[in-house]
């Protein structure tokens, strides 16, 4: 035995006196020990056990009861050596490790006491139960870090307005949570007795006379309450005049998490984008923080919190009616996690754009001269569909941690599409003919400023105009009716547009046509002008389909010094063609009446030869006049 059983007691008394819940009592040199339980009730104790080497035996029982993770620290902290050390320091050494009881790990602390009498060599280790007040002091860190989160996030978000109020809806009092130094320069109360008669009192003094009745109606607790009633927040913009100046202002009620609080936001939106801003939350110097920053978060589906520094992260999901925040996931690094997202949510053609955007030197860059920078893109969602989604990044108040969020922009999306296509649709019918479908006067003037912006820049690129105007439309309409002169238009169109396929053809008069030539078209000028006239000529000989007079202009570098030059060119040379189709055409009509009198029509060939005495005759005529007379063919000059 080490020593007399009542020398043992004495010696561990002091032990007794802190309630643990079982005591060993160990020889510093021979290594024995023994082993007490306390009864707390009588406060007394009972051997348990003893034993001939308890660092030997510690170590064997340590695999058997302590928690997996903290046996190398409990068998580490109990080597003799150390606890020699501490007992010649005369400090106390307190060893926390996690005991598994009925298989669920519960904290306890040992400690290490020295005995009073000098020159004994021994310790007295007393183990304690500290699971509850262990678990309580983690939860109390875990509140405190995350009411530090509402603060940053709220006071962040509270730098989004000019100022706030928090308004008991009881009594109607009222503190002002923020506000900007302009604003202060009203000299608006930060704190009063009744939030809604001061702040119509206010209103008449600094809102624009037309909007005052209609922003005093609001100012009552009833309509404010009404106006909550079945939403989440309600906004009214207006105009303040502060020195003279005007001033657009929004005015935003909220309604608080326990529902006995109003948040009145007033915003400055002059400069506004039209994107939202993004968790507009109110800073509060109480308890109040984390009830503005769950109201103003509902408007978000996901919100991120995450140090700039080393980049963990908290994730805040919002669920309930009014927003109340909820950690939904925690990681070590923010950025790691989301570049492995992306391959996943993140719609193929934007996840290079995502990639760049969640860079942390990116950010930081983008944030030194902006208050927040904002990327959309498409994410994947069920069933392989995408969702328009926009995520925005601010800095903390304390510039200490990013703060970003996540909003689905879908239903934004969707109407900003109606309206471009609305607006695409008007200006595509603004510019569109509404007989022949092609192009109009409108859509050709803005080609030709075009057009002259290149002859102005002195660019080498060429281009062609041609002019067309159909033969003898006012004939058709008079003597078959106007429906039969539209679709007379229709059929010259449809020539025009197959034969010059790839250039845009514009209907600028009743019966008047321009075509743009450049590229291809431009290239093959000859070729296509030269299928228009073939086409043309053919119609005005059979008397079926259009005639169509054209005349083809090409710009002149240095020579053309506006549009209107190439225009008046092709469109000499259109009227030239028109005056030709005439002849041909009442050539065509004599020659049928000869052939129908029986007299023989004169050859091409024969027509030449005739053509070329006629022209040698004229050179040596010498002012004569020459009269040329075949009277085979009836054919003469």
């Amino acid at each position: 035995m080490m020593i007399k059983q009542d020398k043992i007691f004495d010696r561990i008394a002091e032990a007794l006196l802190l309630d643990y819940s079982s005591v060993y009592y160990v020889n510093a040199i021979s290594n024995e020990y023994c082993w007490y339980l306390v009864n707390p009730e009588l406060h007394s104790l009972s051997l348990e056990r003893t034993g001939d080497d308890f660092f030997t035996e510690i170590v064997l029982e340590c695999s058997k009861m302590i928690y997996e993770e903290d046996q190398h620290t409990f068998i580490e902290n109990l080597q003799k050596e150390k606890l020699l050390a501490a007992m010649k320091k005369g400090s106390m050494q307190n060893t926390e490790f996690r005991v598994m009881i009925n298989q669920v790990p519960t904290w306890h602390a040992l400690r290490l006491i020295r005995g009073w009498e000098e020159g004994t060599d021994y310790f007295v280790l007393g183990v304690i139960n500290i699971d509850e007040a262990y678990r309580r002091k983690i939860k109390e860190k875990e509140i405190e870090q995350q009411n530090e989160i509402y603060n940053q996030i709220t006071s962040s978000l509270a730098e989004q307005y000019d100022t706030l109020y928090y308004v008991d809806i009881d009594t109607s009092t009222y503190v002002e949570i923020s506000s900007t130094d302009e604003f202060k320069k009203l000299n608006v109360p930060a704190t009063g007795n009744d939030f809604f008669a001061e702040s119509r009192r206010s209103i008449r003094k600094y809102v624009h006379q037309e909007d005052q009745k209609q922003v005093i109606s609001i100012h009552y607790k009833d309509i404010m309450l009404k106006n909550l009633e079945n939403r989440r927040s309600f906004s009214l913009a207006y105009r303040l005049v502060a020195d003279g100046v005007v001033k657009h202002i929004r005015h935003t009620e909220i309604m608080s998490r326990d529902r006995k609080h109003l948040i009145i936001c007033i915003e400055n939106i002059d400069a506004e984008v039209r994107e939202k801003l993004a968790l507009k939350e109110s800073q509060e110097r109480s308890v109040t923080y984390t009830q503005i920053a769950e109201s103003l978060a509902s408007h978000y589906d996901l919100i991120y919190y995450v140090d700039c520094l080393t980049s963990p992260y908290c994730e805040f999901s919002t669920k309930k009616r009014y927003g109340e925040l909820a950690v939904r996931e925690e990681g070590d690094d923010f950025f790691e996690t989301s570049l492995q997202n992306v391959e996943r949510v993140i719609y193929p053609e934007d996840r290079e754009r995502m990639k760049h955007f969640l860079d942390k030197d990116h950010l930081i860059s983008g944030l030194e001269d902006h208050r927040q920078v904002s990327i959309d893109y498409r994410m994947l969602i069920k069933g392989g569909r995408t969702q328009y989604t926009r995520l925005s990044v601010t800095y903390s108040s304390d510039r200490t941690h990013f703060i970003i969020w996540i909003e689905n922009r879908e239903e934004s999306v969707r109407r900003e599409k109606e309206h471009l296509q609305a607006l695409y649709l008007a200006n595509k019918m603004a510019r569109r003919d509404e007989l022949t479908g092609t192009k109009n006067k409108t859509a050709y003037q803005e080609m030709e400023k075009t057009l002259q912006k290149l002859i102005d820049s002195g660019k080498d690129e060429p281009f062609g105009i041609l002019v067309s105007d159909i033969n003898e439309l006012k004939l058709i309409n008079d003597t078959k009716g106007h429906r039969a002169g539209d679709e007379h238009i229709r059929d010259a169109c449809r020539m025009i547009c197959r034969i010059f396929s790839h250039s845009p053809v514009f209907r600028i008069g009743g019966d008047e046509f321009v075509v743009v030539l450049r590229g291809q078209d431009f290239r093959n000028r000859e070729s296509l002008t030269a299928a228009l006239r073939s086409q043309v000529e053919g119609n005005n000989r059979t008397g079926e389909g259009p005639v169509v007079a054209s005349g083809l202009a090409e710009y002149r570098l240095h020579q053309d010094s506006s549009v209107a030059d190439v225009f008046i060119r092709a469109d000499s040379r259109m009227y030239d063609d028109k005056t030709h189709l005439k002849e041909m055409k009442l050539i065509h009509e004599t020659h049928t009446l000869k052939e129908l009198a029986g007299v023989r029509m004169i050859t091409e060939d024969r027509k030449k030869t005739l053509d070329a005495l006629f022209q040698s005759f004229e050179v040596v005529a010498e002012g004569t006049y020459v009269y040329l007379c075949d009277m085979k063919y009836d054919f003469s000059r």
